[in-house]
């Protein structure tokens, strides 16, 4: 009798401490730290996911304890605290799922949230129960998410072990140290010109002569393929394959995930063969990318790529604030292009002990389309005119700025340096048009004017190929060059 009356107690006990004690906010941010950290498997930071834990907990206990000074009422006010937590931390998944309707707007859905936050908030103000099942359920609900997060974590961990131990020795390679140059260095200029269409897809595609920049730069003694294609259409892959020099394998085959298969490329551009090699030359890298290069950190940001290796910045653009962070940035996107093209050309007059391979990034002529042919400013990226118009008139805008830094790069030099002014995919406005995706802007300047090794239909997997062999002495051998070619992995 006595061990049957103190069992039925002590559950008795337990069911009531689950009942009323209020552990759903904290568990809700449990989650959170766990769906983050499966999301970006290997990439994710144990130590900065602990010390974002702890500050989640930190600032979850003040909402409370605000809600509750309010409500007075711990299970009202801990049910309405979690509710108003859920669209806040998960305010990036809500707005990707709903970002093709007609409430798939910041300026809509904000005040939606914001509203039924309120009429929460309200509600348990004026209700006079408890509310101890919601919280049971509440409780129940996210201790149960937090057992089916970790058990997914352990699965996503046991299964992308093998490809990150293959992708960790790949790129942690170091360049051979048979590299030796035979002359005086120059600078490299790598000016990439995100979404420029090629010379000659320009004119298919849009109906526009661009001889405006094609003179410019005849005149300036570059190489101009008129018909250069990339060899993928999506940014991260493009740079990937240009910087290693080779293609890429299919890394979504094994990952099944987009998110973990761009930060592949990711790491692969950070430390790729082309920089590890001008390093090894003695070259400075000066990087004014969205990306990292070597020890170098990435110049801006750009809102619509997540990045699994910065767990913090990762956990913060899940959020509402984090996700307007990237969406109104503090420096717009047409301001970090500006002020790389001033770079460009002030970097030309500065004299180093050593070379530089400076790879500048420009966010132009891709959208949004911020500018006209005269530079007028559009801070929304709205001209009122069609996306193929507004193209045009943002790359004229373009044509302007390079043919200034290109003159300023060759005057200033002390030695005359190698620009490779090249786009990375076509601007992929009409999506009927598959060959326009590929068509790039690919044009040469060497000091020595010896282009043998350049043709009309080049693609960027060999460019640095052919620029190494010519100034670091390495015998690579050109690659035949192929649209949305993989390898094995």
């Amino acid at each position: 009798m006595m061990y049957g009356y103190s069992g039925q107690s002590s559950f008795s006990m337990k069911t009531s401490f689950f009942t009323t004690c209020i552990l759903h906010p904290y568990l809700l941010i449990t989650f959170f730290v766990l769906f983050c950290w499966k999301q970006t498997s290997y990439f994710f930071d144990i130590k900065k996911g602990i010390v974002a834990w702890l500050v989640g907990m930190a600032i979850t206990s003040l909402g409370w304890f605000v809600y509750h000074q309010i409500i007075k009422n711990n299970m009202r006010s801990g049910a309405a605290w979690t509710l108003t937590l859920l669209p806040i931390l998960y305010y990036s998944p809500i707005f990707n799922a709903l970002q093709n309707t007609f409430i798939g707007k910041h300026q809509i859905l904000i005040p939606i949230i914001f509203l039924a936050t309120m009429w929460i908030f309200f509600y348990f103000y004026k209700q006079k129960k408890t509310f101890a099942t919601l919280n049971t359920y509440l409780n129940t609900l996210f201790l149960l998410l937090c057992f089916f997060e970790i058990f997914n974590l352990v699965q996503r961990l046991n299964h992308d072990k093998i490809w990150w131990e293959k992708v960790q020795t790949k790129f942690e390679q170091t360049a051979p140290p048979s590299i030796q140059t035979t002359e005086s260095l120059p600078d490299v200029y790598y000016i990439l010109m995100d979404a420029y269409v090629g010379m000659a897809g320009l004119e298919t595609y849009f109906d526009y002569d661009n001889s405006e920049l094609s003179d410019f730069l005849e005149e300036k003694n570059f190489f101009i393929a008129q018909n250069a294609h990339s060899n993928y259409d999506f940014t991260a892959r493009c740079m990937f394959s240009t910087f290693n020099m080779e293609y890429s394998p299919r890394y979504i085959d094994v990952t099944k995930d987009k998110l973990i298969t761009g930060n592949i490329h990711r790491l692969g551009i950070q430390k790729s063969k082309t920089a590890q090699h001008f390093k090894a030359a003695g070259y400075e890298w000066v990087n004014r990318s969205f990306f990292e290069i070597l020890d170098t950190p990435r110049y801006y940001q750009i809102a619509r790529l997540p990045d699994a290796a910065m767990t913090w910045d990762y956990m913060a653009d899940m959020t509402l604030p984090g996700r307007l962070r990237k969406a109104f940035p503090l420096r717009p996107i047409y301001e970090a292009n500006l002020q790389i093209f001033d770079e460009l050309k002030t970097l030309s007059k500065e004299r180093t002990a050593q070379p530089r391979f400076v790879y500048a990034h420009l966010m132009m002529p891709h959208k949004p389309y911020h500018f006209d042919r005269k530079g007028n400013l559009y801070p929304s990226g709205n001209q009122g005119k069609s996306q193929k118009k507004a193209y045009l008139e943002q790359l004229q805008y373009a044509n302007q700025l390079l043919k200034e830094s290109i003159t300023e790069i060759l005057k200033n030099s002390a030695i005359p340096p190698v620009i490779i002014l090249q786009g990375d995919h076509g601007s992929r406005i009409d999506v009927a048009e598959k060959d326009e995706r590929f068509s790039i802007l690919y044009a040469i300047h060497f000091p020595d004017k010896k282009y043998e090794y350049f043709h009309d239909t080049i693609s960027p997997v060999n460019t640095f190929r052919i620029l190494s062999n010519r100034y670091l002495n390495t015998s690579f051998e050109l690659l035949e060059n192929k649209k949305n070619h993989f390898v094995e992995f």
